[in-house]
């Protein structure tokens, strides 16, 4: 779904916002704006042929089953749309998951209409956009993919060393011995030496978009 030529791109906007959605055709008058819907289910139902699909990751999850964050960018681009992410979003780890998941770019909405402009024709020819919201992301996505190497019990063994429980609670709660659980976070130890010389536990969590509130969940 890829645009091409001289034609005019054509945009599908996903925000659960009232004002983007119908703001955004009148702002960006050189685009053909295809679809303005408020979830991802409703743009994978309807099929949009689409060059480019502009992602809010905050969507509304409140009324019904939906998707957000990094499973709705994960959801759009295997569906074969180039996902431009257009967010209030800032935390730089929840912006590089999103890269992860592939998102051709990142664009912040306080950035000026021209931003939002170039990167939608660059992403609908197909390249990644490399924004000022973007500046470092690439090298932290990188970091990110180490997640894929931790397993769901080093990933759960992290998160409560994140919030100062013992090896033994952890054991505990977990029903493994509290041995496993520091075999489970030495694997982690090792696999984030660097990182973990001069950060602690909390730092990585949040490091990686695994901390409470981020939007990285598959």
């Amino acid at each position: 779904m890829s645009g091409g030529g001289s034609r005019r791109l054509r945009v599908a906007s996903v925000d659960d916002d009232t004002v983007v959605r119908a703001g955004l055709p009148l702002l960006l008058p050189m685009f053909d704006f295809e679809a303005q819907l408020d979830s991802v289910e409703a743009l994978l139902a309807e099929r949009v042929d689409v060059d480019v699909v502009l992602l809010d990751l905050e969507l509304d999850t409140s009324t019904t089953a939906r998707s957000q964050g990094g499973a709705a960018v994960r959801a759009v681009s295997d569906a074969g749309y180039n996902v431009l992410i257009y967010t209030n979003e800032r935390r730089r780890e929840v912006l590089a998951g999103c890269l992860s998941k592939g998102a051709r770019g990142v664009v912040g909405k306080t950035a000026p209409i021209e931003v939002l402009e170039r990167a939608v024709i660059a992403v609908g020819a197909g390249e990644v956009v490399m924004t000022q919201t973007m500046v470092g992301l690439v090298e932290l996505a990188d970091h990110r993919g180490l997640i894929g190497g931790l397993t769901t019990r080093q990933r759960e063994v992290l998160s409560a060393r994140a919030r100062g429980e013992s090896f033994a609670s952890i054991g505990e709660r977990l029903f493994i011995s509290a041995r496993t659980a520091e075999d489970h976070w030495a694997n982690v130890a090792n696999t984030f030496a660097d990182y973990l010389a001069t950060h602690s536990a909390a730092d990585l969590e949040r490091h990686l978009g695994l901390g409470p509130g981020d939007l990285l969940d598959d």
